[in-house]
């Protein structure tokens, strides 16, 4: 039973970081309708502008995390303004936004190489380390951290989707865009808005992911391809879809590493990625649409 609950809340951890990482996959998807590949690279980008921040040591790493969680999503918006928005403008095929996105996402985590090299760095310690015992779980400090910090931000959003002006523009924008336009939302505003805020979720993984581990270069390869598999799990376009994917990816890949092996861990969440677009491509909460052609 202590194995069980050790692995549970192993999985609630780590799925916490591909619930965070998954929401900003689905909010893009749901006012542009395509996957946006760059937004791992802004997890990345997120861990290093906080590293690169606190090697200044003029200001507290705390600092640091907010400053590069703010940095970060003014920078996944300038790319949509400056990148996406021009395509948009042109009428560009969806594919060609896509490949631009996985352009971007290269040139990020080359300039990041070539900045600080290849090798992995440690966050200074904020925190002890020494585990919390609770009956036979042992629970790290930053996993609490990592646990409640991803709720609080679940729920911070769901209040702004759903209780404010802007929030309720972007839902407008993501069921129809070009109604929402004519009935007077500010559309560009509303897609900048989304990419800031998927942003801000994906540097806040990215920090919490460098507590936990460490931040290397490729960060965002494996834990945004994972992170796009519980997004595509819980219906793309779906945020509480994003939520529950990114848990269960967690959960599943925690258990399979415990009790079938360890060599299956990584594999876990692209083997669910294929049975799901097998079975039931609009995923778990997703709605099956008709698109004429």
């Amino acid at each position: 039973m202590g194995e069980f609950l050790q692995q549970l809340w192993n999985g609630l951890s780590i799925g916490s970081v591909y619930a965070l990482v998954a929401v900003g996959y689905t909010l893009v998807f749901g006012v542009l309708k395509f996957i946006n590949f760059a937004h791992g690279s802004i997890l990345t980008l997120g861990a290093y502008i906080a590293l690169l921040i606190a090697l200044q040591k003029v200001v507290p790493f705390q600092v640091a995390m907010g400053l590069s969680m703010v940095l970060s999503g003014f920078f996944s918006m300038l790319t949509e303004q400056q990148v996406y928005k021009k395509l948009r403008v042109k009428n560009a095929p969806r594919l060609n936004m896509l490949i631009t996105s996985i352009g971007i996402s290269l040139l990020v985590e080359n300039a990041i190489v070539v900045y600080f090299s290849a090798d992995y760095h440690i966050y200074p310690r904020i925190m002890s380390g020494v585990p919390i015992q609770l009956g036979e779980v042992l629970i790290p400090p930053v996993d609490i951290l990592l646990v409640v910090g991803a709720i609080i931000l679940m729920l911070a959003l769901w209040f702004f989707v759903n209780r404010t002006l802007t929030g309720l523009s972007i839902k407008a924008v993501s069921m129809d865009r070009d109604a929402s336009s004519l009935m007077g939302i500010n559309v560009n505003r509303a897609i900048s808005v989304t990419f800031f805020l998927a942003g801000v979720m994906a540097a806040t993984a990215g920090l919490l992911i460098g507590m936990k581990f460490s931040v290397n270069p490729a960060l965002g390869g494996l834990f945004g391809l994972k992170s796009f598999s519980a997004a595509v799990l819980g219906g793309i376009g779906s945020i509480q879809g994003a939520y529950v994917g990114g848990y269960l990816i967690g959960l599943l890949e925690t258990f399979g590493a415990g009790y079938i092996s360890s060599n299956f861990k990584d594999a876990i969440a692209f083997i669910l990625l294929v049975l799901v677009l097998l079975f039931k491509p609009s995923g778990i909460f997703g709605k099956g649409t008709k698109e004429k052609v």
